[in-house]
Order: C-alpha cells, then sequence, then structure tokens
C-alpha cells in the first residue's frame, strides 16, 4: 500500500464554539496522515476533535496556515474549484441529516442528481454503495424508519457515491450499542481494504481505537499534545490526557466490588489500584518479586489477561498495592523502570 502523505496541515489555526458554545481556537495545527492510514482523535469535550475534522474537509477555512490534500493546497481555492475537490473527502457523522420523506436510495442519489449525473450513472453508483455500505436491502425505506446504525451506514453510503479518498468520522459510534459498534468496524476494515481509504475517527471509544486505527493523536484545548501508534498509546502513554483516557478504561476492566469504591486521592483507609502492562518483557514474575524484596509493601494481583492490539500481544495486569504512599510512588517507578509500565488508576477502601 501507498505510505505517501495525502493529508498535511501546516500551521493550521481556526475558531470553534465549545460544549457552552463559547468561542474556541484550534492553535498550530500540524499533521501529516499518510494515504492508507486509519486515525484516531481522542480528547475531552470541546478539545477540538470536530472543529479538526472540519479543516481537513474544508468545509472551515482556516483562519491562518495551510490545508493539502493529495498534494494540493486547498486553503485559498475559489469556491467552485474547492467544490470539486471537496467530492474526494467524505464526512459522515452520528447527527447526520436526511431527507425524510425520500427513500435511502432517493437519499443516496440526491448528490449525484445535483452533480448532473444520469440516470444509468445514478443508478449504477446508488447500487455499489448501498452494497458496500452493507444497506442495500433497505433501498425503498425512509430515514425515519432506520435503526442508528443503519442511518450511519445510510450516510455512509450517501458518501461513498463520490468514491472519496478520505473519509472524515465524527463521532459515529456515539448512540449505538455494542453489538453494533462491532459491525460498524468490521464494515469500516472491509471498506478500507477494498477501496484503500485513509480513514479518520473521533472517538473516545477505547475498544474502536483498538479495533481500527494504526495511530492516535490526543487533542487538548484546540492543540495536538501527542501522537503515537495505538500500541504506544495502551503501553507507553506520554500526556496526562492520554493516562486519563487509558485509566477510564481500566475501570472497566474492574470487578463491580472494586469498581464502585475507586477514589482519585488516596487517603489512609485506602490502597492502590495498579494497571500494569508490557509486551516484551521476559521475567515480570521476578521484577515484582525484586520489587516486594526492595520496598516495605504488600501486592495482590487482581487480574492478568492478554490482548492483540495491532497484531501484537500486550500483558496486563491489574494489582492492588498496599504501603506507605511515597514508598508505593517509588515501587511504581522502580516497576516501569525495569520495563513494567505501571500506573495508579485510582484508590479503594481497605478491608479490615
Amino acid at each position: 500500500m501507498d505510505q505517501s502523505p495525502i493529508i498535511n496541515l501546516k500551521d493550521v489555526e481556526s475558531t470553534y464554539s465549545g460544549s457552552r458554545h463559547e468561542p474556541l481556537y484550534l492553535k498550530g495545527i500540524n499533521l501529516t496522515v499518510n494515504t492508507g492510514e486509519t486515525l484516531g482523535i481522542i480528547g475531552r469535550s470541546g478539545a477540538g476533535k470536530s472543529a479538526l475534522l472540519r479543516c481537513i474537509g474544508l468545509l472551515e477555512r482556516p483562519l491562518t496556515g495551510l490545508v493539502a490534500i493529495d498534494q494540493k493546497n486547498l486553503t485559498f481555492m475559489a469556491s467552485k474549484e474547492l467544490c470539486n475537490e471537496r467530492r474526494t473527502i467524505g464526512l459522515i457523522s452520528s447527527k447526520a441529516e436526511f431527507l425524510n420523506s425520500k427513500s435511502v436510495y432517493n437519499n443516496i442519489a440526491l448528490p449525484l442528481k445535483i452533480q448532473g449525473a444520469s440516470k444509468e450513472q445514478i443508478s449504477k453508483l446508488v447500487l455499489q454503495a448501498l452494497t458496500r455500505a452493507e444497506i442495500d436491502n433497505k433501498d425503498h425505506v425512509l430515514p425515519a424508519n432506520l435503526t442508528p446504525l443503519q442511518r450511519v451506514q445510510l450516510d455512509l453510503a450517501r458518501t461513498l457515491v463520490n468514491n472519496p479518498k478520505i473519509l472524515l468520522c465524527d463521532d459515529i459510534f456515539v448512540g449505538i450499542d455494542h453489538k453494533s459498534a462491532e459491525i460498524l468496524a468490521a464494515l469500516l476494515k472491509k471498506i478500507q481494504y477494498d477501496t484503500k481509504l485513509t480513514i479518520i475517527i473521533t472517538t473516545n471509544d477505547a475498544e474502536v481505537i483498538k479495533s481500527l486505527c494504526t495511530n492516535v493523536i490526543i487533542m487538548q484545548q484546540g492543540s495536538i499534545i501527542e501522537k503515537c501508534s495505538v500500541v504506544e498509546l495502551f503501553t507507553k502513554p506520554k500526556s496526562d490526557t492520554a493516562k486519563d483516557f487509558i485509566r477510564f478504561t481500566t475501570k472497566h476492566e474492574l470487578p463491580w466490588c472494586l469498581r464502585r469504591k475507586i477514589i482519585a486521592q488516596n487517603t489512609s483507609e485506602h490502597h492502590a489500584i495498579v494497571r500494569i502492562n508490557f509486551s516484551e518483557c521476559l521475567a515480570p514474575e521476578e521484577i515484582l518479586s525484586n520489587t516486594l524484596e526492595a520496598f516495605v509493601l504488600k501486592m495482590n494481583i487482581i487480574q492478568a489477561y492478554q490482548e492483540i492490539i495491532q497484531t501484537q500481544m500486550i500483558n496486563i495486569m491489574l494489582i492492588e498495592i498496599f504501603g506507605d504512599h511515597d514508598i508505593v510512588n517509588d515501587a511504581i517507578t522502580f516497576l516501569t523502570n525495569n520495563g513494567l509500565q505501571s500506573e495508579i488508576i485510582g484508590y479503594v477502601p481497605n478491608i479490615n
């Protein structure tokens, strides 16, 4: 697969509205995305994830900076020329709107009719898009009668009729259940494999990031603060936002009896819950044993399991550590320095 850059943003700045409609700013965005890459964008509400997608798709022109798609500078293109170029960039959203009086088929056909395509072209391209989006059995259904997953599939099919090179996905996994999310992720994987699409997804769903993405960027207050592979995100997070993302994910892996009691701050009546992960460490048991010998504390393994992220096996342990707060922190540093990436995810009450 061609690994040449297809998206290049340089020193991009733009405005966007926060959750309270206050003016916020994208600041100094520099980003390169390669052809065929699947990039995830994570960050807290108001971080600028959706605003960045809109800049990439030139739905909003940046105040300053350069947006180049396939080595073409789109930033200052005239509206007509930009409209033609934007057909190669698809945007789908969980909040997509449709003509509810028109069938699924006619909603997909509408962009082609506007472009002046013939009936034969429209029929061929719409049926092809319906099949690719796996919604061909709903062609005569009205959008109001679709499930949340099927509405995303309709939006996807409507985008695919233009045969885009880039697909921007804005929170498309919001509002659908776990099984539907798995179906949608598998569908996007298949479409990308068949069409060599470059996909960018905004999401805070860890399972979506793990199953779909090759790389990820972390945004905070309108800036990109970290870019890494998905494996690095889950094994060696650097920024506080990335660590919080991992910490939140891990809490859902805890047994319910601990999850419902976990707090963020340590007290004398609580002890630490620590997440340890490693991929290449050859002797984790020996390192844990050395830690117990070097520090005055006790450990208890709650869970130990493996998962595959991007074909790489990751080993994960959740452990309880009992001991003085400073000693526990020193022990975690010792573990990390010896190849076991460790992070306190919270504190639970001691059992007397």
